[in-house]
């Protein structure tokens, strides 16, 4: 998700841990925290695909967060010592302001079509859920307003209420993330009900909201070495099956480890062509509206001799 949902999401979840304890101070605390596993961004890598397929690896990890968490929760608990006098927090209770924003960032993502590796570094293909858009107002409206909100109720008198709108923000946006859940699980009914019906066969099956809200979904439906695109509305039932495409994957005697690591972190979902002299690898599962594409790669150049394999670069 993007990097306001984040930000807003592990405050609103610190100030519904501690806020009756620590006031302002956990909305700041939870938003640093929820923010600090997409720093990964500003690592170098070699090239366009390695950033690609390496970003939510190991600052999502599951396995790095927690003991992460422990750090955090060691150096908070030092400094509220240095700085206070009383007891304002339990252990427990300051542990989990320091976990829950930390681990429910890649959690959310994996929500989103990009893939994220929870488990890295064990060889398990990143967790792709794809039932929520990566930048959604209608999820992240709510869990802003909670959090303005309590910012600016935050006097002893109003702090009571202020904390409900925000645990009513909390509730809201995960209500919201359920009903994808829903959604998706009805669109996928729909989808595999059109291709019994015009006798497609699937090996492999993605689903995805296409835009900002949970009208418009897009399905990839591959089937050995061919795919089509689905376009479904909720609204009015409507359903468009594509022609058969080829996803162009002999083009190639011998793939390049570029494309085998795409081909891995998008669990197949990945097209080659040829375009302008250059071998061009598309992950199909993002599209950014409904004829391009968010994430095209180049991955060789066209020479008398066949393909030559180039740096990848993104396009």
């Amino acid at each position: 998700m993007d990097s306001v949902t984040q930000l807003v999401l592990g405050s609103a979840i610190a100030a519904a841990i501690a806020h009756k304890q620590l006031g302002r101070s956990t909305l700041a605390i939870g938003g640093v925290l929820a923010t600090l596993p997409d720093l990964d961004v500003f690592l170098s890598a070699t090239d366009a695909v390695t950033r690609f397929t390496e970003h939510r690896s190991f600052s999502h990890s599951l396995f790095v967060l927690f003991p992460f968490a422990l750090i955090c929760f060691a150096l908070l608990r030092y400094c509220f010592k240095v700085k206070l006098s009383t007891e304002v927090i339990s252990n427990q209770r300051l542990f989990w302001l320091c976990c829950l924003p930390l681990v429910t960032h890649p959690m959310l993502d994996a929500f989103t079509s990009y893939g994220t590796q929870l488990f890295w570094p064990l060889a398990i293909p990143p967790i792709s859920i794809a039932s929520i858009f990566a930048v959604d107002p209608l999820y992240t409206l709510p869990l802003l307003i909670g959090c303005v909100y309590l910012w600016r109720n935050s006097e002893d008198d109003k702090k009571y209420k202020a904390r409900k709108v925000n645990n009513i923000g909390l509730i809201l946006s995960s209500g919201y993330l359920l009903l994808g859940l829903l959604l998706q699980m009805q669109m996928q009914k729909k989808v595999e009900s059109v291709l019994q019906m015009n006798n497609i066969a699937q090996d492999k099956l993605f689903i995805s909201p296409l835009y900002p809200s949970l009208n418009w979904w897009w399905a990839i439906v591959i089937d050995k070495g061919v795919y089509y695109d689905v376009k479904i509305n909720v609204l009015t039932n409507s359903l468009v099956l594509s022609v058969k495409k080829d996803l162009g994957h002999n083009h190639l005697d011998v793939y390049p480890p570029a494309f085998t690591s795409l081909d891995w972190f998008t669990n197949g979902f990945i097209r080659l062509e040829e375009f302008e002299g250059q071998l061009v690898a598309t992950d199909l599962r993002m599209k950014t509206g409904e004829l391009d594409y968010a994430f095209k790669f180049a991955l060789a150049t066209k020479e008398n001799d066949g393909w030559k394999e180039i740096s990848p670069l993104r396009l």
